[in-house]
């Protein structure tokens, strides 16, 4: 019984009901929050892929083709960077207005809104290719290293390496 007497006797200051209140909604509110940023944080916006683009080269013609792709990509999403000064072409520019120059690791957009004929976008298809020529002094420069990127997602679709390409014959 004595040690209920201790309370009872105890100096008896404590916050008010209002004070208690305010308290009680400000933590409520702080967790509440905290769940939010660390929920919105797991769940985020749905990241961008890369799309799935194959290609094969082939080293006697120094041409670059397209083995399988995803459907509707369009050729001004892909980027290229070469190791060496070259110059490419797409599909021989019969479908893009190309003929780029590539200064040597430098990453540019393979093809410019503004390289597309008639303004139409133009994806890219099985076969489509893209020829390479070298815009070394000495013919034959060896061992170009190709890297095609997809731009909007800044991933590498592909990296090939000639053992030479062949001069641009003006």
């Amino acid at each position: 019984m004595k040690a209920n007497r201790k309370f009872i006797n105890a100096d008896e200051r404590a916050v008010s009901a209002v004070i208690g209140v305010i308290l009680m909604v400000a933590i409520t509110v702080a967790i509440a929050a905290t769940v939010y940023v660390y929920v919105s944080g797991m769940i985020g916006g749905t990241k961008k892929m890369a799309p799935t683009v194959q290609f094969t080269k082939d080293e006697t013609t120094d041409r670059i083709t397209v083995a399988t792709t995803d459907s509707g990509v369009p050729w001004t999403s892909l980027s290229i960077r070469s190791s060496a000064a070259v110059k490419y072409f797409v599909n021989g520019e019969v479908t893009l207005v190309i003929g780029r120059t590539l200064a040597a690791d430098t990453l540019q957009p393979i093809v410019a809104a503004t390289d597309i004929q008639g303004g139409v976008v133009v994806n890219i298809q099985g076969s489509d290719f893209i020829d390479i020529e070298s815009q070394a002094a000495a013919p034959g420069s060896t061992d170009v290293t190709i890297t095609l990127v997809h731009s909007d997602t800044n991933s590498i679709l592909q990296t090939v390496v000639f053992t030479s390409i062949a001069t641009i014959v003006t």
